[in-house]
């Protein structure tokens, strides 16, 4: 299942944030390229250094560090996608600070529920997992165009979005204890608190 796009624009508000964050995310993976294992090492995440008092910025840094390009371009898609009409919805500095606080909250959830203390966490899924959060309250009858592999051949529906998030969210569960390189309790985290959040600005 392919993420395509969003077919409804609620508005024709530029979506100032998406576009800052997702060229502050290409400028900083494009920078960290040179010097990559030290990028990681002092501003990835590491939960050992977080229980211990020490590297505190890092759970903030991590979030625009990515392991390689299609990590990178994996989520920017899905803050693209899912991020223009939330931040239309919510305003541009509300959008900003529902962002930041999903990936803070995704990475202390992380830290203290990981079983893995000295593996560092990066990437911007966390808050991007959080936005999919929001979006589902927002706008769950929104229809997605999704890539759905059919036997041999590939075709394009669309499905409500309460489907594809519920679906994606599914799949981070299924995935939790499965030993790879992807964070899925770090997307179960920012999820949880994006639908918190969510809840809290829609009243």
């Amino acid at each position: 299942m392919l993420l395509l796009s969003d077919e409804k624009k609620i508005s024709n508000k530029k979506p100032i944030f998406v576009f800052f964050l997702i060229l502050i995310n290409i400028l900083f993976f494009l920078y960290s390229l040179h010097n990559f294992n030290f990028f990681i090492k002092e501003y990835g995440l590491i939960p050992q250094k977080i229980l211990e008092g020490k590297k505190i910025l890092t759970l903030f840094t991590y979030m625009f560090l990515h392991g390689n390009l299609l990590h990178l371009l994996g989520n920017m898609w899905f803050l693209w996608v899912f991020g223009k009409n939330l931040e239309k919805k919510l305003g541009h500095l509300n959008f900003l600070k529902f962002y930041f606080i999903c990936g803070l909250f995704s990475s202390i959830f992380y830290v203290f529920f990981s079983k893995d203390l000295n593996t560092p966490l990066i990437g911007a899924s966390g808050a991007i997992s959080g936005i999919l959060g929001g979006y589902l309250i927002f706008f769950p009858k929104n229809q997605i165009k999704t890539l759905i592999p059919f036997f041999f051949f590939l075709e394009i529906i669309s499905i409500p979005a309460i489907i594809f998030i519920l679906i994606w969210f599914l799949y981070q569960l299924i995935n939790l204890n499965i030993q790879t390189s992807v964070a899925y309790l770090a997307h179960i985290g920012g999820f949880l608190c994006g639908l918190v959040l969510a809840k809290n600005f829609k009243r």
